[in-house]
């Protein structure tokens, strides 16, 4: 994630002046500049530069909005990112508490598409609602439109905002991403207070990234032909579970947040959660999804491939009965085909499986030997005999 706010707070007085120049006609590149202290960041001068650009009415005091049949419309075609979206613009809503605020779901043409808050906020009929459209083109420099034109995090505090209507609010917002990497929607809060934006920016990041999770998971079930093995399907099942854990996390953290407490090693545990599911997605992705093809030889880490098939592994063993452990460990790069690799790992881990009893503590080794590393388990399958061999990379 590109993060383009910097650490500190904006000067608000000063950017309202500069903002007033700017929007009178006053280039403002060279002349905004004082020392260390810039007036304007970078990337919210950009987004004025675009909204100006566009013919945006700086003085305007709310976003425009589709009509009533082009939202229902909007809101029938993107129901699933909406119903995606859902519980965690519930968390973010919490973790601001009492203090004004709306988590707002968009599409990624900035047209928005759900809003969540607190009643005076949802109830302000100047606020945006399902169907306003955010894009710099109508509703100037935003949370929603810069995070779209700028592809990554932004933070507007203020008169940062392009259009005068904004001026009352804090605004951040973040890409949502599909699967592809493509952009399919923006994770975005609006806030009255800048102490709620720095209480709520952490969960904002770790929200958006368990909702890339469910889009993926989507698109592995979506997208999958029939495994070869049953025990692929109990691998995406628990995957999934894994996801709902990471959500749980999040409604834990939102409430402590709320409540003045430190919620660090919670959002920490969530976001492994999320980091983990990618990694384990992209494996399963290759054992089921990828068509068979010539094999394509990559430089692949064996040992990080291997230890990725533990914890992909790590219900279906304990259903079985059955310990792995970590025995010696060679960091070492190997060439293969992923899909390949994938294949005959999980071949060798299965066939472990298949032969060991309940109790039975399986060691994990990887093996470098000279130019060729192994996959070794004992005490299932003999030393002698790798449950995969690869050669290494030079």
């Amino acid at each position: 994630m590109r993060f383009l706010s910097t650490e500190r707070h904006p000067d608000v007085g000063r950017v309202r002046e500069a903002w007033a120049r700017f929007v009178g006609g006053d280039d403002l590149h060279g002349g905004v500049h004082d020392g260390a202290n810039d007036v304007v960041r970078p990337y919210v001068l950009r987004a004025w530069e675009r909204s100006r650009d566009s013919g945006c009415d700086a003085y305007q005091g709310r976003a425009h909005l589709l009509t009533a049949l082009g939202t229902r419309r909007l809101l029938d075609e993107q129901a699933p990112l909406v119903m995606l979206g859902e519980p965690f613009l519930a968390a973010l809503s919490r973790a601001a508490g009492t203090d004004r605020h709306a988590a707002m779901l968009a599409d990624a043409n900035g047209r928005l598409l759900r809003v969540v808050g607190d009643a005076e906020t949802i109830g302000d009929e100047n606020f945006p609602r399902p169907g306003a459209l955010l894009s710099e083109s109508t509703s100037g420099a935003n949370g929603v439109g810069t995070a779209l034109a700028e592809d990554g995090y932004v933070e507007l505090v203020g008169p940062e905002h392009y259009i005068e209507g904004f001026h009352a609010f804090t605004c951040q917002g973040v890409p949502l991403r599909a699967p592809g990497g493509a952009i399919t929607g923006i994770v975005s809060m609006s806030v009255r207070r800048l102490e709620t934006a720095d209480r709520v920016r952490d969960i904002l990041f770790c929200a958006t990234e368990a909702a890339e999770c469910e889009l993926l998971a989507r698109w592995l079930a979506a997208g999958t032909r029939d495994p070869d093995e049953p025990v692929l399907e109990h691998l995406r099942q628990d995957m999934v579970q894994r996801i709902a854990m990471a959500r749980l996390q999040l409604e834990v953290a939102a409430r402590r947040i709320a409540s003045g407490a430190d919620a660090s090693a919670t959002l920490d545990a969530a976001a492994q959660l999320t980091r983990k599911f990618v990694r384990q997605a992209d494996l399963w992705r290759r054992l089921a999804v990828d068509p068979v093809s010539a094999p394509h030889p990559e430089r692949l880490r064996l040992d990080d491939l291997v230890a990725d098939f533990v914890d992909l592994l790590s219900t279906e063993v304990r259903v079985a009965g059955i310990t792995l452990r970590f025995g010696r460990i060679d960091p070492v790069w190997v060439l293969a085909d992923p899909r390949h690799a994938a294949r005959r790992l999980l071949n060798g881990f299965l066939s472990a499986l298949q032969v060991s009893v309940v109790g039975t503590v399986l060691t994990v080794h990887v093996v470098r030997d000279g130019t060729v590393a192994e996959l070794r388990l004992e005490p299932a399958v003999d030393a002698a005999a790798p449950a995969a061999r690869f050669p290494v990379a030079v």
